[in-house]
This record gives structure tokens, C-alpha cells and sequence, in this order.
């Protein structure tokens, strides 16, 4: 019987990852389980310390009818499978509970949609002998450390049974009183003679310690930049748009008009689409008469580290900026001239040339457009490229090369990779996007275009190339602050709307351009959301907008299915 079988479903029932969900395409054959950065389940590293680095994984053995297994990779702590240990590998169900460790964390494994012969059967479980019967020290609310069995001393565990049994025919008073007073004087015995007892041995250590965490692991801004300045780089780029048929750049063509004044002066050409919008009249460079090309130069912007092997994050509009509204049109382009395919100038009701304003094209993207040299452009033609992109690591003057290797297709998040030989330190990935509140504190850091520059010459030691050049040193600027607001995107339940989709509003307005693609850091120094747009009025009013984590962690195959509430 054949199945579709579209997705692995991991739900997080404890642990640090407690009410997560995630996802992986079907298509994968394992999904390996530990704390280490590429794991597909991973677990935060210094939270989840029970669990190793590569402690297991889940392998599909078979498609049709689909059967998997999971094998523990010599952890320290084993994996149990519906509470008995895994020694090697066993057979996994859809619907199977795994804990990692006796005490660590527990997630269950599901496919979507699961077939009809493959719901949850009831299964025999044996006991093994390994296992310690539970003991006071155990018990969750307690919220003491774990330790081992304790030598018998004094009344051993069935002689106070049959106590308690001749004692319940004696009188069911006396039954609460023996046994709460057994449990007052034991409880004061443990805790007073505990060290002599059972020693100071942590051999198990319970990583969920119920307790009053406030402030345990927050940090102020001083530490958060030290600890992540060599974490965020600036990045610098040049784009241009152009013909997928022929590689040619294309141009946004302009001609010589004269206005009512009698002035002779160039303006650009715009011509109205099927759909009633108005773009740019976009020609090849070889056809190009008078123009400029579509397109952007030495622009900069930054990003962050976000694994060992050089995967960095950005803004999509910084590393694909053609997948992006174009708001770069030379102040001479407006007003402009209205034509048709032929470059017939189109005439208003009056018989004037229609002139076109930049409201008119706003929000136009180059990567959408439709026609070229007046006819329509059929899908793919018209696309974008960087024509260099380079990263530059705080303190350092070398400009490595990097490559985009993704770009979301809804949000303002892109991923680059630079080569390099040296292993990197990457930040600390935390989607809280339920869990963060208005006017909770915030970090952004990155290289706004506004602040200073600092330079060194650089003389060469090169007898084939003696020239000296100038070049910058970057520096991250760090800016603190709260989140302001948090903007939700469309949501057809609630008929919510809005045209920044979803954005934490921030309080921080010491950035600008040049800063898009920097991280935002919560109090602990875990990123949270990358800051991508600044919006100020005429008064000078100007707040500032991230875009949660949770976005660019999907780039990276962190799918989750949360939705904030």
C-alpha cells in the first residue's frame, strides 16, 4: 500500500524546547539527534547538558510501507523509547516518546499525514533490571539534584510495608499519623546527615531545577558586544539587474524632454503594465541610447555568524536586493514621461504628457518586472545578480569574497556563505517570538552608513604590485534599547493587516543605513531578530523595525510551527 507522506513531525513535550514543533521534508533519510550545530534536532548547548554533542539519530529504513528505527551514538546518557533505554537500535513508531538521558528532554516523533495502518498500537514494555526504583530524592517537586541509591540502614523497604499494613488494620488514624510522621523524621534525617550518608557525588545532574532564574543569565551591553563583536561582519555589495537569456544588463532607459518652462532637461521613461501598474521602461545595454543601469553600487550593509562552517545572515534586501522595492532612482528621473510599447509619449485629458511621480512606482521590484524595450518579459527573464559581495570581520581590513545561498521568498532574510579555512564562533539563535513582550530590553548591533569611518593605509609588501592603498577597518556600533511594539502580519482569522508584516518595533533609532542585516540581541545575548528598516517623519521622529528570528532560523531548516497567540 503506498502512502504520501509529506513531513517528520517532532513535538517538544519537555526540556528547553518545551511546546515547539518542528518540521523536515520527508525526503531526508535521517535526522540526527545532539547539541552540536548541524544536528537537524539540536539542543541548546549550554541548557541541555545531558545531552551529547552527536547523541543519536533516526533513520528511515524504508518508504513503502515506511519503517524507522533510532540508535543511540554512544551518549553519555542513553536515549528511552516510551521509558525503556535504547541499546543500539530498536524500531521507532510513529507516535513514540524519546527522552534523551533519564532527566533530559522529551520529544515525540510523528509523520504527516500518518497512514491509517500505522496509528499508535498498544505495545508490551519490558522493565529492565537496570533501572532504580524511585527514590524521594527523585521527585520532581522537590527540585533536588538526583543521587545514587543509598546503602540500607536501619528498617529496610518491606519491613516498613508490613508495618504499615498491620498498623492500617489497627486503626486508618493511625496510618496518617505513623507515616506522616515516618516522613517528617526521615525528611529531617536526610537533609541534617545527607553528606555522610550519600556523600557529595553529582554523578546525575538535573538540568531543570525549578528555582527563581531572574537575572541568572542576563547581560548587560558591554558584554553582549564583547562577547559577539567578532560575530557580526559588514558587508559590502554591487548588484545589477539583467536578461536571463543573454546575460546582458539591462538599463532603465531616459530621453530629452522639454517642460513648459521651455527647459531641456532628461527624464526617465515609464510605461503602465497589464495590471495597471506603471515600471520603468527597461531596455538591454546593447539597445540603450541614453540611460542608466538598474542596479546598485558600493552599497554596504551587515550581518552575523550563524554556524562554524560560514553561513552568514542577512537582510534579502542586502544580499538580493533586486527581490526588493527599488527606492534608488536619481533625484533627475522625476517627474517622468509616460509611454507606450513604441515609445509614443501617452497624453493626459488635456493633452499634456502624462508625467509620472515617484509615488507612481513606488514599491515597484526589479526582479518582478514584466516588459522589456516595451513587449512582456516571460517568466525568469528579467533577474539579479551581485556583481561582488564581500565580508569584512570587525578590526580586520581583508575583504572576503561570499556567495548568497539563499533568500526567503516572504520575509527580509537571506543567507551568504563565505570560505574560510578557520572554524568561526557563531551567535546564540533563540525564537521567542510567543514569548517577548513589549518594552523588554534589546541590543542591535551592526555598521551604520553615519558613523564614523576608520582608515589605514595599507603598504604593500608585494615587488609586482608596490602601491599602498587606503581602505577601512569596521567596527560594530552598538545601540541598546526595548521593543517598542510587536506588528503582526496578515492573519486572515483576525482580518489583520499590515504592510510591515512581522516586525518588533524598537525604540532604538542610533542606526540607519548600512546597519540593515545586524542582529538583535534579548538580555541573555541571544539574537532574536535581525533589523532590516528605519521610518522617521518631518518632525525627526524615528523608530526602527526587526524581523523576528524565527524567519531566517527557517532558512536554515529550523522550521517551527508556533504562532504567536
Amino acid at each position: 500500500m503506498s502512502h504520501t507522506i509529506e513531513r517528520y513531525v517532532i513535538k517538544h513535550i519537555s526540556g528547553s524546547k518545551i511546546n515547539q514543533v518542528e518540521e523536515f521534508d520527508f525526503s531526508k533519510n535521517e535526522l540526527t539527534i545532539g547539541r552540536a550545530a548541524g544536528s537537524d534536532i539540536q539542543f541548546d548547548p549550554e541548557r541541555e547538558v545531558v545531552v551529547s554533542r552527536e547523541h543519536g539519530k533516526i533513520v528511515k529504513e524504508s518508504d513503502d510501507p515506511p519503517k524507522f528505527t533510532i540508535s543511540d551514538n554512544n551518549s553519555r546518557n542513553g536515549i528511552f523509547v516510551n521509558k525503556v533505554r535504547v541499546k543500539g537500535t530498536v524500531e521507532l513508531n510513529p507516535g513514540d516518546e524519546i527522552q534523551l538521558g533519564s532527566n533530559g528532554p522529551t520529544f515525540s516523533f510523528d509523520i504527516f499525514p500518518r497512514p491509517q495502518d500505522m496509528m499508535a498500537a498498544t505495545r508490551m514494555v519490558e522493565i529492565p533490571t537496570s533501572i532504580k526504583p524511585t527514590t524521594i530524592s527523585q521527585v520532581e517537586e522537590v527540585s533536588v539534584p538526583a543521587v545514587a541509591e543509598p546503602v540500607k540502614t536501619g528498617l529496610g523497604k518491606q519491613t516498613v510495608e508490613r508495618m504499615l499494613v498491620a498498623e492500617r488494620k489497627k486503626s486508618s488514624n493511625r496510618i496518617f499519623a505513623v507515616l506522616g510522621g515516618l516522613v517528617v523524621v526521615l525528611g529531617i534525617l536526610g537533609f541534617v546527615f545527607k553528606d555522610s550518608l550519600f556523600g557529595k557525588k553529582s554523578t546525575t545532574v538535573i538540568t531543570n531545577v525549578v528555582g527563581d532564574t531572574t537575572n541568572k543569565n542576563k547581560k548587560n551591553v558591554s558584554a553582549i558586544s564583547k562577547e559577539n563583536k567578532d560575530r557580526v561582519v559588514k558587508i559590502e555589495f554591487s548588484w545589477e539587474l539583467y536578461d536571463a537569456t543573454n546575460g546582458k544588463p539591462l538599463w532603465h532607459e531616459y530621453m530629452l524632454y522639454k517642460d513648459k518652462a521651455g527647459q531641456t532637461r532628461y527624464a526617465g521613461l515609464y510605461i503602465q503594465n497589464s495590471q495597471g501598474r506603471i515600471e520603468p521602461y527597461i531596455v538591454p545595454e546593447s539597445e540603450n541610447i541614453i540611460g542608466i543601469p538598474v542596479g546598485m553600487n558600493g552599497a554596504s550593509g551587515s550581518g552575523f555568524v550563524v554556524s562554524e562552517d560560514g553561513f552568514i545572515m542577512t537582510n534579502r534586501h542586502v544580499a538580493a536586493s533586486w527581490n526588493t522595492l527599488y527606492d534608488i532612482f536619481p533625484s533627475s528621473t522625476f517627474p517622468g514621461i509616460l509611454v507606450d510599447g513604441n515609445k509614443n509619449v501617452v497624453k493626459d485629458a488635456s493633452g499634456n504628457p502624462y508625467m509620472v511621480s515617484y509615488g507612481d512606482v513606488y514599491g515597484w521590484v526589479p526582479a518582478k518586472c514584466s516588459m522589456i524595450n516595451g513587449r512582456y518579459a516571460e517568466d525568469g527573464k528579467v533577474q539579479g545578480r551581485n556583481k561582488y559581495i564581500n565580508v569584512i570581520f570587525s578590526g580586520t581590513a581583508l575583504r572576503r569574497p561570499a556567495q548568497l545561498t539563499t533568500a526567503s521568498d516572504n520575509h527580509d532574510v537571506a543567507l551568504i556563505k563565505v570560505e574560510i579555512p578557520q572554524a568561526l564562533s557563531p551567535v546564540k539563535l533563540k525564537d521567542n517570538y510567543t514569548e517577548i513582550e513589549e518594552g523588554d530590553p534589546v541590543t542591535v548591533m551592526g555598521y551604520p552608513g553615519v558613523a564614523p569611518e576608520q582608515y589605514v593605509v595599507r603598504k604593500s609588501n608585494d615587488p609586482f604590485n608596490t602601491k599602498s592603498d587606503w581602505t577601512t577597518i569596521p567596527t560594530p556600533t552598538v545601540t541598546p534599547g526595548n521593543i517598542g511594539r510587536i506588528i503582526e502580519g496578515s492573519s486572515e482569522k483576525d482580518n489583520l493587516y499590515s504592510s510591515f508584516g512581522d516586525s518588533y518595533q524598537l525604540t532604538i533609532n542610533a542606526t540607519g543605513g548600512g546597519n540593515s542585516g545586524g542582529p538583535m540581541f534579548d538580555d541573555e545575548g541571544n539574537v532574536i531578530g535581525i533589523y532590516y528598516a528605519g521610518k522617521s517623519d518631518q518632525q525627526g521622529t524615528r523608530i526602527s523595525f526587526a524581523v523576528p528570528i524565527k524567519y531566517g532560523m527557517e532558512l536554515m531548516g529550523i522550521k517551527k510551527l508556533t504562532n504567536r497567540q
